[in-house]
């Protein structure tokens, strides 16, 4: 069976583009012939996804004359220079529409393909449901697609016209499916849960922990106000805790002015912040063994894959406390003691908290870190095996399982 992936901005830059770079790798596994179409960049460099070879990895290239702007991206800040779909006028939605269309057109005749995964519940899925309306297709919602139909509410209709006329879709958890139901008015059983999935040859414990001085915390993902950033800088500096005692690393990039503004708050931070920047998994899996706390301070998230990473590398988490994610953890697992879980302040909009709810929230995180940096400092136990619990509940294998049900039933 040959299966065409789809996504509009680039894979293995974000936790959309990590789900199809697995799905790829699990299908190249099973020995399905696979292709993909993804929007690049054309000053990227070589890319090497899931083996794919020239032939079978379809670019829709920006920056370029045809296409003189930056990869749209399904976030307003995203690890590398993007376009928001709120701010493409039609002139631009008109040029991205045309590459795409070629490129849809050209792989549909070239690669034949007997079925379409296609990523986020957004323009390009409508798009080719709308060109290619005989190729049974399925679409995966990852939350920002959620997000879009709020901030580029124009495109509203049109998207849920096409993501109506999908075979299935795909939700990473029961509150996102519920989430689907009532904003694209899809039928229930139309959507199957698959949960999220983590590499356990790149996510694991390690095999001696790490000295408990400094304390090392991480976050990982994004360097942008909505996954919270600069509240854990501002949460960091309310700790009485010396430089040599934490240290906090954050693995990602950003771009633009809030980028500019973390940086500068973490320059004014009494505490050792270190930028990782943009980093391999390979590289992010190891950063997690030798730390010994995560913090997932983001307002708004599909399921959060880091965080499965991070508890399957034997770190204790800080977490906000987002609808779903108790949900996925497990009760075992969310009242372990293993997690923190930090009440939201009140938002206006999706991701955005509302200016005077910041202070309290601030403080809410700091209470949350300090309570795990001192479990940490005084050797305090978990009682279950979080890493093994994780293992046994995700992996890349089980969430292709559950997707192949339904290509199974257009073989």
């Amino acid at each position: 069976m040959r299966i065409l992936h789809i996504i509009s901005q680039k894979p293995g830059e974000t936790g959309s583009g990590i789900f199809a770079e697995n799905l790829l790798r699990i299908g190249s596994m099973k020995g399905y012939e696979q292709a993909l179409i993804a929007g690049v960049s054309s000053k990227d460099k070589k890319w090497d996804i899931g083996g794919l070879s020239d032939e079978t990895f379809y670019k829709v290239e920006f920056e370029t004359q045809e296409l003189p702007f930056p990869v749209p991206g399904m976030s307003d800040v995203m690890p590398y220079e993007s376009t928001k779909y709120c701010d493409m006028d039609e002139k631009m939605l008109k040029k991205w529409k045309a590459a795409f269309k070629s490129v849809i057109v050209e792989a549909a005749r070239s690669f034949k393909p007997d079925m379409i995964i296609s990523h986020h519940l957004w323009i390009l899925t409508a798009y080719v449901k709308e060109l290619l309306p005989d190729i049974a297709a399925i679409a995966i919602c990852h939350g920002t697609d959620l997000r879009q139909l709020d901030c580029a509410s124009r495109h509203r209709d049109y998207v849920i016209n096409g993501v109506r006329k999908l075979e299935g879709i795909i939700a990473l958890s029961s509150h996102q499916r519920d989430a689907v139901v009532e904003k694209y008015g899809v039928q229930r059983d139309r959507i199957m849960v698959t949960g999220g999935g983590y590499d356990e040859s790149i996510f694991y414990p390690p095999g001696v922990k790490p000295a408990a001085k400094p304390i090392k915390l991480i976050y990982a993902g994004k360097l942008s106000f909505a996954k919270g950033v600069n509240s854990l800088i501002t949460a960091m500096s309310l700790l009485s805790y010396g430089a040599d005692e934490i240290s906090l690393a954050l693995a990602g990039s950003g771009s633009g002015v809030q980028e500019k503004v973390i940086r500068a708050l973490a320059e004014s931070s009494p505490c050792s912040i270190e930028f990782l920047g943009k980093i391999s998994q390979p590289a992010l899996g190891q950063a997690y063994r030798e730390s010994h706390i995560f913090i997932l301070p983001s307002y708004y998230e599909g399921l959060s894959l880091v965080t499965i990473e991070a508890l399957a590398s034997g770190l204790r988490v800080v977490a906000n406390d987002l609808p779903g994610m108790r949900q996925w953890m497990g009760k075992d697992i969310a009242k372990s003691g293993v997690v923190s879980f930090v009440k939201l302040p009140v938002l206006e909009g999706i991701d955005k908290p509302l200016k005077s709810e910041m202070p309290n929230y601030e403080r809410r995180l700091a209470s949350a870190l300090r309570q795990q940096i001192d479990d940490v400092k005084h050797g305090k136990s978990i009682p279950i095996d979080v890493p093994a619990i994780i293992k046994s509940r995700f992996s890349w294998e089980a969430v292709f399982d559950k997707i192949e049900k339904v290509i199974c039933t257009y073989r």
